[in-house]
């Protein structure tokens, strides 16, 4: 009876340890977990795009820039195409420089729409914001470069119509046909 007394003592002993060493795993799992879920949730809200980063006037002017671009092209082929100043070869050079600079233009549309829309990229605010900027300088020099290249077309264009009546009027002044 001594025996079986004591065997239940130890087995109670051995129970309870075994609860104790049970409840510390189950705690160690529960900070584990918790630790977990706190980097999982920091991890998905940087998915989320800050309201105020949405909100950046960056993200209008650049699809404002991408417009002008177009536009100000837009406008330099069809003025060279109702002047017929430029050879053929000049003028196919500006109808490239314009599909590739709006191939570019598209890629940091593209890029705009990750940065501001949720659930697209994981980035930090700051991250957010310098991606923000990077796509801004870009547009704001594709904006100047359009305007440069297409004022350097025109004056070219102008120069020949200018050439072309110059001879026009010395050939009326020495009655040349």
């Amino acid at each position: 009876m001594e025996q079986i007394t004591n065997l239940q003592i130890y087995l109670q002993g051995l129970k309870s340890g075994y609860r104790i060493v049970e409840k510390g795993l189950q705690t160690a799992q529960e900070l584990k977990n918790g630790t977990w879920n706190l980097h999982a949730a920091y991890f998905q809200s940087l998915k989320q795009v800050n309201p105020v980063i949405a909100a950046d006037p960056k993200g209008k002017a650049i699809y404002g820039l991408y417009q002008g671009v177009v536009i100000v092209f837009q406008k330099e082929v069809d003025w060279q195409q109702q002047g017929n100043l430029l050879n053929r070869q000049e003028f196919v050079h500006l109808q490239r420089v314009y599909t590739n600079l709006m191939t570019e233009s598209q890629r940091d549309l593209d890029e705009l729409v990750q940065v501001l829309t949720n659930g697209k990229l994981q980035l930090s605010d700051q991250q957010r914001t310098e991606r923000l900027d990077r796509v801004y300088n870009r547009m704001k020099d594709k904006y100047a470069f359009a305007g440069y290249f297409t004022s350097q077309c025109r004056k070219l264009a102008l120069g020949r119509q200018q050439v072309l009546q110059e001879n026009e009027q010395v050939k009326q002044l020495y009655g040349i046909n």
